[in-house]
């Protein structure tokens, strides 16, 4: 991937939309290319002759001058997040045009970064730009095969991210997935180089981050919502991780453009 200098930032189009079960996406080309992120619902969409759906976590990279727009009116509760940038077309090569992003709370927080940085009175293009990289750096996971990940670790990973929420053990995950919990722990840091605590409380942490930035729910709510017992533990490691408490964490995320129709 090439560097900031590769990308132009086109003041303000960019947003977060939330659908309260009125209109559609105009059908309409346009001269920037254009990331929509689903967060939450199915957004039906097409892009010249190529019909397509996004649902959370998935992306859609949209072509500059390429006829595009809604198939179906906007159902109520639908959230996606859109941005508007020029670039080098090698900004692409890595990136495929869809794809669902591997981990959908960090790619929400850069993009939410991003609105926050091109709400201000005077934001700043290179802040923007790097941002911008990140994002696609997180896009460009989504291309990692799953299939050069063991069996074992992937079904591991699929045990915590449903069970973040309940005081689960790396033993709790040994005797679901029927192995050994120190064979688990060990081929679990030799592939995701973090213990399965260290994974079990990022988990824990991106989707407590993605509350902070979507709900109206109290932090203690947050705290038990997330697997946490200990409100001490869970203020140190979202302070570890994020470098904010969880309150002015909030606060810094709740600005940036949000349009809804």
């Amino acid at each position: 991937m090439n560097g900031s200098d590769d990308i132009e930032i086109i003041p303000g189009w960019s947003g977060r939309f939330v659908s309260r079960g009125k209109g559609s996406h105009i059908v309409r080309r346009i001269s920037t290319h254009e990331l929509v992120f689903c967060v939450k619902g199915v957004l039906r969409m097409f892009e010249e002759e190529r019909f397509f759906e996004l649902h959370p976590g998935d992306y859609y990279l949209l072509k500059k001058g390429r006829l595009h727009g809604g198939t179906e009116k906007y159902p109520a509760g639908l959230s996606f997040f859109w941005l508007h940038f020029d670039c080098a077309e090698s900004l692409f090569e890595s990136v495929p045009q869809t794809g669902h992003c591997a981990r959908e709370e960090q790619l929400s927080l850069y993009l939410q970064s991003y609105l926050t940085e091109q709400s201000l009175v005077s934001p700043s293009s290179e802040i923007q730009k790097l941002l911008l990289l990140l994002i696609f750096r997180e896009l460009e996971r989504a291309t990692v095969p799953e299939n050069q990940l063991p069996n074992l670790v992937l079904r591991a990973e699929e045990f915590v991210k449903i069970h973040f929420a309940e005081p689960v053990t790396i033993k709790d995950a040994a005797i679901a997935l029927h192995c050994n919990s120190e064979y688990l722990g060990r081929i679990f840091h030799i592939h995701f180089k973090e213990t399965f605590t260290a994974r079990l409380n990022r988990i824990r942490i991106e989707h407590a981050a993605k509350l902070l930035m979507e709900s109206n729910l109290s932090i203690k709510e947050i705290v038990t919502e997330c697997g946490f017992n200990d409100p001490a533990y869970f203020r140190r490691i979202f302070y570890n991780r994020y470098a904010s408490t969880p309150g002015n964490f909030r606060k810094f995320h709740s600005s940036g453009y949000c349009n809804t129709e």
